[in-house]
């Protein structure tokens, strides 16, 4: 008989990874909840994982998918994936997406044949990452290749019923029904297709796969706002679009602040000289530095030597290695000095941003 375990995010996961990993090992199919209902794991290499698959895919699920957790797994096949494609699996794993990678994949030795045709069976190998708590947990301590079956389906007994595998281990989070499917991406080349439309926003995807600069300062509140929105505005000029337009041009500007308190707004007086110049800093929320975001970045750009050196001292090896604003010079703080400095902090700010400009609308 499967096995049926209830989950609670308050009990130590330890035993139900233990469990979790035996189960795939042996060649047990595992169900767990997702973010489009719940889903299976099969071990490739199992003697009965075709039949596994097929009997999901009779039961409405979607077709196999490989298990990741990170933007490098396509990698594991031998399967090239472009800095569009990197950005996209880094920023939006987990979520409900599923990335297909074009290519000849370079299979595991251990891989069936008839495997390795159901995962190519509807196309490119597609890959996969669900979003929930529970995944989160799992899914980076499995050290074997595992395929992912979408189910749609809302209950774990829904799923058992689909199989034949009297050795199933299911973890149930009660009901979960789906509220769609995920998106599908399809990468070719440099440049990535939204082949099926699903949970996951067509505008989150053009942000996420948009080259992402990070200004970063002390507060969030004068000199990276002031980057962020100035940068955005004189991007925006050069390229014939609106601020908001400019993550489907292929560039997302952001701003943090070392030592922020999340949600500030920014100076009454970065906003006043931002308008000066044609931008807008009135809907501007502070926001902290963090590994996750310094990791997402694709350029951080301190104002000052010493926020490149807090940056790196907390968070060592993430994320790209940061650069001054002004090149070998600090951005003095304006705070509390006054219109007349502010203006002179903006004029130096859109001064090397003309600088640097060139160079990240030819990326």
């Amino acid at each position: 008989m499967p096995t049926v375990l209830d989950w609670s995010p308050t009990v130590d996961p330890s035993e139900l990874l233990r469990v979790t990993r035996e189960a795939i090992a042996a060649g047990a199919v595992v169900v767990l909840p997702g973010d489009c209902g719940y889903v299976a794991l099969v071990n490739p290499t199992s003697s009965h994982a075709v039949e596994r698959l097929a009997a999901l895919k009779a039961g409405g699920g979607a077709p196999p998918a490989i298990l990741a957790w990170g933007a490098d797994d396509p990698a594991g096949l031998g399967l090239r994936v472009s800095t569009i494609g990197r950005r996209l699996t880094f920023r939006a794993w987990p979520g409900p997406i599923v990335v297909a990678v074009a290519g000849e994949p370079d299979w595991p030795s251990e891989w069936p044949t008839t495997v390795r045709a159901a995962l190519t069976a509807n196309g490119p190998v597609r890959f996969r990452c669900p979003e929930h708590p529970l995944c989160e947990t799992i899914i980076p301590a499995l050290d074997i290749p595992v395929l992912i079956v979408d189910t749609f389906l809302s209950t774990v007994e829904a799923v058992l019923d689909t199989l034949n595998d009297p050795d199933a281990l299911a973890v149930s989070v009660g009901e979960l029904p789906p509220e769609g499917k995920p998106t599908l991406v399809t990468l070719r080349g440099a440049s990535y297709e939204v082949t099926e439309p699903g949970l996951f926003p067509a505008e989150e995807l053009e942000k996420f796969a948009a080259k992402l600069v990070l200004f970063v300062c002390t507060g969030n509140t004068c000199r990276s706002p002031l980057a962020e929105a100035l940068a955005k505005k004189l991007l925006a000029d050069r390229l014939g679009c609106s601020p908001d337009e400019l993550p489907t041009r292929g560039l997302w500007m952001l701003s943090a602040g070392v030592a922020a308190q999340a949600g500030d707004p920014a100076a009454e007086d970065s906003i006043t000289v931002a308008e000066e110049f044609g931008a807008s800093l009135g809907n501007h929320e502070g926001r902290v530095v963090n590994p996750e975001l310094l990791a997402a970045a694709d350029e951080v750009i301190t104002m000052t030597r010493a926020h490149a050196q807090a940056l790196v001292a907390r968070y060592p090896g993430v994320g790209p290695t940061p650069r001054l604003l002004c090149g070998n010079t600090d951005l003095d703080d304006p705070i509390g000095a006054g219109l007349v400095v502010y203006r002179a902090c903006a004029r130096t700010i859109v001064t090397h941003l003309e600088r640097l400009l060139p160079e990240w609308i030819g990326q």
